[in-house]
């Protein structure tokens, strides 16, 4: 399922891979951290992120859980 198709829907758990390839390049910053976010609150109990390369919303999000603790 794409993250455009989960908007509205929820799920026990969220995987979302490839972390390191958001923002895509050709895609507006602000469209895809819109898109990440909905993305992200499908996951009602367990929301797993994989990421093997850095990139802006992973280092967003590596810093935010940095704080939460």
């Amino acid at each position: 399922m794409t993250m455009h198709a989960s908007k509205g829907l929820e799920f026990p758990v969220v995987f979302i891979p490839g972390l390191g390839y958001l923002p895509n390049r050709y895609n507006d910053e602000a469209d895809e951290a819109r898109l990440l976010y909905v993305a992200m609150t499908r996951a009602i109990e367990v929301l797993v992120l994989s990421c093997d390369r850095k990139s802006v919303f992973a280092e967003r999000l590596d810093g935010a859980l940095g704080k939460v603790g």
